[in-house]
């Protein structure tokens, strides 16, 4: 009797600390994906990895804002949809000038490129096919953003009609996902 009973202790014991280890492991295997010979990794903040890229240099510049970084970063997870420089480019000389050097106006269009959660491709595919036709995703700027499939793209606008194409999809940084778009989906004149 008392042999079944150390030898029950000893199982129950054995078993919770098996139990406990597999909680107690912090380490996370590095996701990564590769665009044109640049590896993205879940390594590195969106920062690092987009700076990767000559492609990314003025939304690059714009994470360097430590206030604007800190918000995104304190989110649990988030997806951002990454502008290129064609975007800004695209704009009128004066527009990306004065958009650029308007720094409250810069956070609001992070913010409003920026959702909540890990929201991949397929994620986004299904919220259009349940929803109809255009999905719309609660940003971090406080509205919403739609997108829609046109063709074989998915494309993101806001309210004004303002959109962008979304050309890659699902990379990854330390806290969420990350697409790369070509456009400006927001609008980049001040209303106000």
């Amino acid at each position: 009797m008392n042999f079944k009973h150390i030898f029950c202790t000893l199982f129950f014991c054995f078993s919770t600390v098996v139990i406990a280890q597999k909680y107690k492991s912090t380490s996370a295997s590095s996701i990564s994906k590769e665009w044109q010979g640049i590896t993205f990794t879940s390594d590195k903040t969106l920062q690092e990895n987009i700076a990767q890229s000559a492609s990314f240099s003025v939304m690059t510049t714009i994470l360097e804002n430590e206030s604007l970084t800190t918000q995104l970063y304190s989110q649990e997870m988030i997806t951002v949809f990454v502008a290129n420089n064609t975007s800004f480019m695209s704009l009128d000389e004066d527009a990306r000038k004065a958009l650029l050097a308007d720094s409250q106006r810069v956070t609001q269009l992070v913010k409003f490129l920026t959702i909540p959660g890990r929201v991949d491709k397929n994620s986004i595919q299904k919220a259009i096919s349940v929803s109809g036709g255009t999905a719309y995703f609660m940003t971090l700027e406080g509205e919403k953003l739609a997108v829609t499939k046109k063709e074989e793209a998915f494309v993101i606008s806001d309210s004004k009609g303002n959109s962008a194409v979304i050309k890659e999809t699902d990379f990854y940084h330390k806290n969420g996902f990350f697409h790369m778009v070509e456009g400006i989906a927001f609008d980049t004149v001040d209303s106000q």
